[in-house]
């Protein structure tokens, strides 16, 4: 059965009527469980995708900031397990939240402010967040083992912050194509969610047809 978006007043007396968390649901369950795989490739595998970057990137950027403080061994599972978890946490979160959830229900979007935004989100949480925790972390440990001189952030801000642009600016250019790269990645899979949403309304619509002509 097709999901249809539709006022109140032109609501059939025999449809059923669901609320939105219920046509998330639906929508959810009957794409994960269609038949053809192929028709639904993007929504099945794009989320894959954008964690799957995040989880990369992140742990890219803890490696480079390990590696600058001289960490070694130190601490390896308290700095790569956050790094690798909460930022492909919240770049899937927030692509299913606000990228796919208004996909699933037609929110009637423009399509290219759709992919913007989820451009932007995966941008953010999949490249700039894991930047910013990655020296975090890695502070925590270089204090704690003592494998580096670097003056504490909050009695010499300013020192700190030069050591940590001097350590970045081996990685800026590599920073500014993985920025580009989650955009466009996002951009791409949001494209391909829409068309697998799309594909399947269709073949639902065209079936609903031609039961309606049988009938």
């Amino acid at each position: 059965m097709a999901l249809q978006k539709e006022r109140f007043s032109k609501i059939p007396e025999d449809a059923v009527i669901l609320t939105e968390e219920q046509a998330l649901i639906y929508q959810t369950k009957l794409m994960s469980n269609w038949p053809n795989r192929k028709d639904v490739l993007g929504f099945k595998y794009g989320s894959l995708a954008i964690a799957s970057a995040s989880m990369l990137t992140g742990i890219y950027f803890n490696q480079h900031f390990r590696g600058m403080f001289r960490l070694l061994n130190y601490g390896q599972m308290s700095s790569y397990l956050p790094i690798a978890a909460v930022p492909t946490a919240i770049s899937l979160f927030s692509h299913q939240q606000f990228v796919l959830g208004s996909l699933l229900l037609d929110r009637k979007q423009c399509p290219v402010c759709l992919q913007t935004r989820a451009s932007a989100i995966q941008a953010l949480g999949g490249c700039l967040l894991p930047l910013v925790l990655s020296p975090i972390t890695s502070l925590a440990l270089v204090h704690r083992y003592h494998t580096y001189d670097m003056p504490y952030i909050t009695k010499e801000p300013r020192k700190a912050f030069q050591v940590l642009a001097k350590m970045f600016k081996p990685i800026k250019n590599v920073t500014f194509y993985l920025f580009l790269g989650h955009a466009f990645l996002a951009s791409v899979v949001t494209y391909l969610e829409a068309d697998s949403i799309n594909t399947v309304d269709m073949k639902l619509a065209l079936a609903e047809q031609e039961e309606e002509f049988r009938s």
